[in-house]
Formats: structure tokens, C-alpha cells, sequence
């Protein structure tokens, strides 16, 4: 009876420590994941301070902890995205939908990632792929308008701007890039009419009264172009784009005065814009200001030795001052660049 009773008491004793081994684990499990949410918590108040680092930090803390922890996988993208490291942000979208290929949101942001980076087709093979898994908001239209746009597919475009706009009737940037798409077509009536829908919507929007400058352009509209980009100005007293763009128009119009001093103003603005120095050549030579206009051609092409207009245009400002080898020397150059009318100039080249 003695030896039963002993086998017994081993054996509750055994099935004691076992017990006891289980609630261990569970209490190890429970403190990491606490550990791991502390974190991720502290990346996610980093990132809403704009504390990039500390946030990747904060993320990649409670990845350590908990390997399988998708959410901070996925803001840590976003933070880089938000520092513009895109390769590292496509990297971490992957490794959140490799963790739960159903979350939507993942497909999408690394096909927003991807555009950044210049990878369009590729983006638009994750937009599908969240299209899939459930992700039909507005935004998802309106980037992979985008991603069309920047592969010069227009028409594809203003149909995924206009979806965009069927889901959010208040979607200023689909109207304002629907406009530019078709703008792209030679549909100008129906760009105005979307830059003028964007404008009513947000009436500070800088962008669309240049665009709107730039169609009334094409049409001719000079005043009203001039109009246009003098309001982008004043609602953005840097835009250096509307500087230059409006130096356009009042070259359309002869102004040449005038278009030199929006050139110049864009070039204080930004020291490097290569447009601005070709246009400020080019509005000298109508001047007659040759050796100005080739000062400024000089620094065109300092800027971008491969600027075949601006070869064009110094060759031509050579030639008022005589110099006919360096002339026959730049037209040669745009020839070889690619402008093939270039070729006209060069007929009486040695």
C-alpha cells in the first residue's frame, strides 16, 4: 500500500512541474509581447513628432522582439518613405505582406513606394494586387493614374483620375492631373475646364493656376496665361516653374523685357534651373545682347553638357558676333544630340 501511495504522490508531483513550466512560458510570451508593443508604441509617437530615426529605431526594437510583427514592419516603411529611402521601404512592405499577405494597405503603399522610386509597371502590379485583397478607396485610382501618366499612358490615366473622382467628389489633385493628362492628348478645353474645377475646390492651390497658364498657352491665350501665372506667384512667392513660365508667355507676346525679368527673378530663386539660363540666352539675343546671351548659354550648358537646345541657341548668338567656327562647333554638337533641324544651320559648315 505504501510503495501505491508513494507512485502516486511522484506522479502529481510530475504532472505539477509540468503545469508549472506551461505558465512560465505563457508569462515569457506575454511580458516579450508587451516588450514589443512599448516599442512599437514609442515609434509610432516618434514618427507623429517627426522623429524619423528614433522611430526606424523604436520599429525595428519591436521587430527584434517579435519577428512576426507585421504592423511595425509596415510603419517602419512608412517612415521611410517619409525619408525618402524607397528601396528600404519597398523591403519592409514585402516582409509585411510575406507576414500577412491579406493586408491590403501593404499592397498599396509599396505600389506607392514604387512610383517614387520610378518603378511604374511594377506599381501598377501592386495596385491590382490590392484591388484583390480588398483596397478600392479613391487613392488608390488616383496613384495609379499616376504611375500611367508617368508612362505616357494619358488616356488609361484620365480614366483612373476620373474613377478617383467618381469615389471622392472632392478630389482636388485627380481633377488637377486629369487636367495635365489632357492636356498630354491636346484636349485643352477639357483641361481648363478640370484646372478650373481644381481651383474652385481649392482656391490656393499654386499648381493648378500655373498648369492653367500653361494650357491657356497653347491656346494662345497669352493675357490670360500671364493672368494665371501671376496669381500661382502670388499665392507662391518662390515658384520659380510660374517665374519661367510666365517669362514664356510675355516672350509669346514680344515682351521681351519683360520675359527677361521673370527668367532672371527664376534664376535668383533657384541658382541651378538650366531652363531659366537657355531662356534668359535666347531673350537676349532677340535684345541683341549677344555676349550676354552667350554668358548665359555658357552656364545653360555648365549646367547640362548634353542641353542641345542651348547648343542650338549659343551657336546662333556666335554667329551675330561673327564667330562662325564656334557657331558651326555648337550646331554641330545639337546634331549629334539629336535635334535634327539643327542640320539646317550647319549647311554652310566646313
Amino acid at each position: 500500500m505504501k510503495k501505491i501511495i508513494l507512485t502516486f504522490i511522484t506522479t502529481l508531483l510530475s504532472v505539477i512541474v509540468v503545469f508549472a513550466q506551461i505558465d512560465t512560458i505563457k508569462t515569457l510570451v506575454v511580458a516579450e509581447n508587451q516588450e514589443a508593443e512599448l516599442a512599437y508604441n514609442k515609434g509610432i509617437s516618434a514618427f507623429t513628432k517627426g522623429e524619423h530615426q528614433k522611430a526606424i529605431d523604436f520599429f525595428s526594437e519591436a521587430i527584434k522582439i517579435k519577428p512576426d510583427f507585421y504592423k511595425a514592419y509596415y510603419n517602419r516603411a512608412s517612415v521611410k518613405v517619409e525619408k525618402e529611402d524607397f528601396s528600404g521601404a519597398i523591403s519592409d512592405f514585402g516582409e509585411t505582406i510575406k507576414i500577412n499577405s491579406g493586408f491590403s494597405n501593404a499592397y498599396f503603399s509599396r505600389a506607392h513606394a514604387k512610383i517614387m522610386k520610378g518603378e511604374n509597371k511594377a506599381a501598377l502590379e501592386d495596385f491590382g494586387l490590392a484591388l484583390s485583397k480588398g483596397y478600392s478607396k479613391a487613392n488608390l485610382y488616383y496613384y495609379r493614374g499616376v504611375a500611367k501618366f508617368q508612362m505616357k499612358k494619358y488616356k488609361d490615366a484620365i480614366t483612373d483620375f476620373t474613377k478617383a473622382i467618381e469615389k471622392k467628389s472632392a478630389y482636388v489633385y485627380a481633377y488637377n492631373d486629369r487636367g495635365s493628362a489632357k492636356r498630354k492628348i491636346n484636349d485643352y478645353d477639357g483641361a481648363i475646364i478640370d484646372y478650373n474645377k481644381a481651383i474652385s475646390l481649392n482656391p490656393k492651390l499654386a499648381l493648378a493656376y500655373n498648369n492653367l497658364g500653361s494650357v491657356k498657352r497653347k491656346k494662345q491665350d497669352y493675357k490670360g496665361a500671364i493672368a494665371a501665372y501671376t496669381k500661382a506667384i502670388k499665392l507662391k512667392n518662390n515658384y520659380h516653374i510660374a517665374y519661367n513660365n510666365r517669362g514664356s508667355a510675355k516672350f509669346d507676346m514680344q515682351d521681351y523685357k519683360g520675359a527677361l525679368a521673370d527668367f532672371d527673378k527664376a534664376i535668383s530663386i533657384k541658382k541651378d534651373y538650366t531652363f531659366a539660363y537657355n531662356n534668359v540666352g535666347i531673350t537676349k539675343v532677340k535684345l541683341k545682347n549677344y555676349k550676354g546671351a552667350i554668358e548665359a548659354l555658357d552656364k545653360a550648358i555648365q549646367l547640362d553638357k548634353n542641353y542641345a537646345y542651348a547648343y542650338v541657341n549659343r551657336g546662333s548668338a556666335k554667329e551675330m558676333l561673327r564667330d562662325f567656327n564656334g557657331a558651326c562647333t555648337d550646331w554641330k554638337k545639337a546634331v549629334s544630340l539629336g535635334i535634327k533641324n539643327a542640320s539646317i544651320y550647319t549647311q554652310g559648315c566646313k
